[in-house]
């Protein structure tokens, strides 16, 4: 059967072979035609074909891989525009809190700025906190000066804390009993406590001993005993116990504790003492001494702030543990740590000591034990350049206003230790106060003679020889461009 073909070129039906209309070959066509096809077809079974025909269909398939990255593209951005807005408006929100805490650890760690000399016996308080102290009038300026008429200043009144106080020259700051009067606290302050007791110490938990109130003073006090000869240096950095059992006399512990609200007062005072005992010596005023010190500060505060008709009510805490810093035969010594706030800002600190002669027991006069007379001012500050930091209010005071300060026994430091004697002054310089002591191992240079006792103790120390093996000496060009030392004990 023939079969016909359609001439590619003129279109007439014509049998396969030449055209007998053109004369066309029409057997070239089919063959390269059945060429293309046999090529396509090797290429379509390669695995990855690039043809024309693969590439009309590579718009579909692109355009959804495209999309798909597009979209996953504008959520992540609308997620990360979600949560830059979300921190923006938080910081907004805590940025003045942050602020304020940043700015309140900045003024803490400033106002307790300690050194790190251990061997330093000296406690300044630098205007701590000075918004708040009932001593600062938060409108003048500290810096100003006292002399200016048009300052309302109400200088060298200690008893009026309605005004800010100023010192032109160093002061004793007041740490005794002088105004304290037993009766009238008894009768007009007691009676507004809640709670108020005055027992052994044993008998009831002692928050210095077992509690954690020892934290709160801010003179350090250790009831941890130190053999007399086991000091590693011979200055005394701290009130340490060094009690020794005596067949002549006993000691008993004792704590008084009150808690009350008196004129808008809320106080809250937990003090320590301790008590002798004898049967044959009476202790009765020394006992008394004892005491009084232990709640005098309480005393003193509350006495000037009750009865002022304000309106105002706040805080005031109170805390004064003691200790037994030496005692032998002859003599007993006493030291109390106080530290007292108002809210929860330092009000006021010290350091204090009672000596008892414990063979007649009555006190001893602490201004009658070493003579300040003379050159004792000059020499009690070389000692301290030397064994403590630099103290601006004994440097640049008068030696005798300093040695005024000495004679004051409210003011006056004095304390029997195994090292020796400590001695130095509770102080108020410009509108800061504090304390300072030194510690004198060998004191028969000063010692005024006028009670008959042993001074033989602490001779096993000497200063002057650990200050030469360790190349301890004081440099005037070492504080130009400090600042008043704090040192907290």
């Amino acid at each position: 059967m023939n079969e016909y073909v359609f001439c590619p070129r003129c279109g007439a039906v014509t049998k396969p072979g030449v055209c007998t209309n053109c004369g066309y070959t029409i057997n070239k066509v089919e063959q390269s035609a059945e060429n293309v096809i046999d090529a396509n077809y090797e290429k379509s079974q390669q695995p990855f074909y690039t043809g024309p025909e693969k590439k009309k269909s590579e718009p579909n398939t692109n355009k959804s891989s495209k999309g798909w990255i597009i979209g996953l593209i504008i959520g992540a951005f609308v997620v990360l525009v979600t949560i830059i807005l979300i921190v923006v408006l938080a910081l907004f929100a805590f940025l003045p809190i942050v602020i304020k805490g940043v700015y309140n650890t900045s003024q803490i760690t400033t106002n307790t700025l300690t050194t790190n000399n251990t061997n330093n016996n000296n406690n300044s308080n630098p205007n701590l906190f000075p918004e708040i102290g009932p001593d600062v009038d938060p409108d003048v300026d500290p810096d100003a000066d006292p002399d200016d008429p048009d300052l309302d200043l109400d200088v060298n009144d200690s008893n009026d804390n309605e005004f800010y106080y100023y010192t032109t020259t160093i002061e004793g700051l007041y740490s005794g009993t002088s105004k304290f009067d037993y009766d009238d606290f008894i009768n007009n302050i007691v009676p507004s406590a809640n709670e108020y007791w005055d027992e052994p110490a044993e008998d009831n938990f002692d928050y210095f001993i077992n509690g954690n109130y020892s934290s709160y003073l801010r003179s350090e006090v250790s009831h941890n005993f130190i053999e007399r000869d086991g000091f590693a240096t011979p200055y005394y950095e701290y009130l340490v116990d060094s009690y020794i059992e005596n067949k002549n006399y006993t000691v008993e512990r004792r704590a008084i504790r009150y808690e009350g609200e008196c004129d808008g007062i809320f106080i809250n005072a937990y003090c320590t003492y301790y008590a002798l005992s004898s049967d044959k010596v009476d202790f009765t005023k020394a006992n008394e001494a004892l005491r009084n010190q232990a709640i005098s500060e309480l005393y003193e505060f509350v006495s000037k702030n009750k009865n002022t008709n304000s309106d105002e009510t706040f805080n005031y805490t109170l805390y004064t543990d003691s200790v037994v810093t030496f005692n032998n035969d002859e003599v007993i010594s006493i030291g109390f740590s106080t530290t007292s706030y108002v809210n929860n800002y330092i009000e006021n600190f010290y350091i204090h000591g009672i000596n008892v002669d414990v063979k007649k027991g009555g006190v001893l006069d602490n201004t009658a034990i070493l003579d300040f007379r003379g050159d004792f001012a000059e020499f009690f500050v070389e000692r301290s350049n030397i064994q403590n930091s630099y103290v601006d209010a004994i440097n640049y005071s008068p030696s005798d206003d300093t040695a005024k300060v000495f004679q004051d026994d409210d003011a006056l430091i004095m304390l029997f230790t195994p090292l020796g004697i400590e001695v130095g002054i509770n102080y108020r310089y410009h509108d800061s106060y504090g304390w300072v002591t030194v510690t004198l191992n060998d004191f028969d240079d000063y010692f005024m003679h006028q009670y008959s006792f042993d001074t033989d103790w602490g001779h096993g120390y000497d200063i002057y020889q650990y200050e030469k093996d360790n190349n301890i000496y004081f440099d005037p060009f070492a504080n130009d461009d400090q600042e008043e030392y704090f040192y907290d004990l």
